[in-house]
């Protein structure tokens, strides 16, 4: 399966319907998972022609409703997958809310994708590959240019790339998972 993974678009939609755009029409991805801050922009990208998951960030109303999930587990080709805005616990969180270090050392995911530093990244700790695919904030302020990330997931292996918003692929990397 083939996703692409967004996050830290606080309101900029022309941003954020570039990136989805061009992961529909150039990286052909099957689904996009918005992680958080903020999570409603993507209803603007509804009926782009890809399946749309998101999850809140921190600061977000819906983080505090409590009929919203901020932390879930989605699998996509067999991989349980922790999605959050978070890549552990908060101070924000609510009880019940999934801790992503737990769930990691547990054996019950298989990969963290998360925002909220605004830093792309990707790298295998504590047997689980962890994606952040960095902001799309252009007033961001802390020195990395707007990415997104392409994720193939596979049964046994994972391929990750951090894509620029403006141009090509920054980094690539292939994790084994399982």
């Amino acid at each position: 399966m083939l996703l692409g993974l967004i996050s830290d678009t606080h309101g900029h939609l022309t941003e954020l319907r570039q990136a989805a755009r061009r992961l529909v029409d150039e990286f052909h991805v099957d689904a996009i998972v918005h992680l958080g801050d903020d999570s409603t922009d993507a209803d603007e990208i509804e009926g782009i022609g890809v399946d749309i998951i998101s999850v809140p960030g921190l600061f977000e109303e819906r983080y505090r409703n409590s009929d919203m999930e901020n932390r879930k587990i989605v699998e996509f080709d067999g991989v349980p997958v922790l999605l959050t805005h978070t890549p552990v616990a908060d101070s924000h969180d609510r009880p019940g809310d999934i801790n992503p270090t737990d769930a990691v050392m547990d054996g019950d995911v298989k990969a963290v994708f998360y925002g909220h530093t605004h830093h792309a990244d990707m790298q295998e700790k504590h047997g689980a590959v962890y994606v952040n695919p960095g902001h799309l904030n252009p007033r961001d302020n802390r020195g990395e240019g707007m990415s997104f990330a392409v994720v193939e997931v596979k049964p046994q292996k994972m391929t990750v790339r951090i894509v620029e918003l403006a141009g090509g692929v920054r980094e690539e990397k292939m994790f084994p998972v399982g």
